[in-house]
């Protein structure tokens, strides 16, 4: 299975399975792919300061987007440079299978999310997706930050009506949290 093949089942495993099984599911992808010893070193990187600072700007996300009536908050990360993140407030939004991302990179306002160096340092040690180490490791660093996303969403009391996405920097498509 390639690594596009997972990031589908991803989206289709966070409608279907709570956050647990989902963790638990790609943990044991890594540790197949990658060894146990890889799937231990990112399980055990503490995700609690990531998951604050997500829910600080998923806070102000929520209220700038409820002031201008946007219709969706994305965010992006970048696997590519530290884990660098951005919040977008989008105007417009288009669901999954429309099969069009487009209205994510028409924002009206983006601010400055949380980094994590430590999933930065453990993905640049198999890259992307070049070998069977490489796309069970960047899996499960991906199933963490989006779990991270969402547990930072659900902890939030104001739920909004609002689409929430994530995805990595030139992902497609983007995963969505909520429609």
């Amino acid at each position: 299975m390639d690594i596009f093949e997972h990031l589908e089942e991803l989206q289709v495993d966070l409608k279907e399975k709570i956050m647990e099984e989902i963790e638990e599911k790609y943990f044991n992808i890594c540790s197949e792919l990658a060894g146990k010893e890889r799937a231990k070193t990112i399980k055990q990187v503490d995700l609690n300061e990531y998951v604050n600072e997500l829910k600080t700007g998923l806070k102000q996300s929520l209220k700038i987007a409820q002031e201008q009536t946007a219709r969706a908050i994305y965010f992006e990360y970048d696997i590519d440079n530290n884990w660098d993140s951005a919040f977008f407030i989008c105007e417009e939004y288009s669901k999954l299978e429309d099969e069009d991302d487009d209205w994510a990179s028409d924002w009206t306002e983006d601010f400055e999310g949380p980094s994590l160096e430590q999933f930065s340092n453990i993905y640049e040690l198999d890259g992307f997706d070049g070998n069977d180490a490489a796309i069970g490791s960047t899996m499960y660093l991906v199933t963490r930050t989006v779990i991270a996303f969402v547990r930072a969403y659900k902890s939030l009391s104001n739920e909004s009506s609002m689409a929430l996405c994530i995805a990595f920097h030139d992902q497609d498509p983007i995963i969505r949290i909520k429609e």
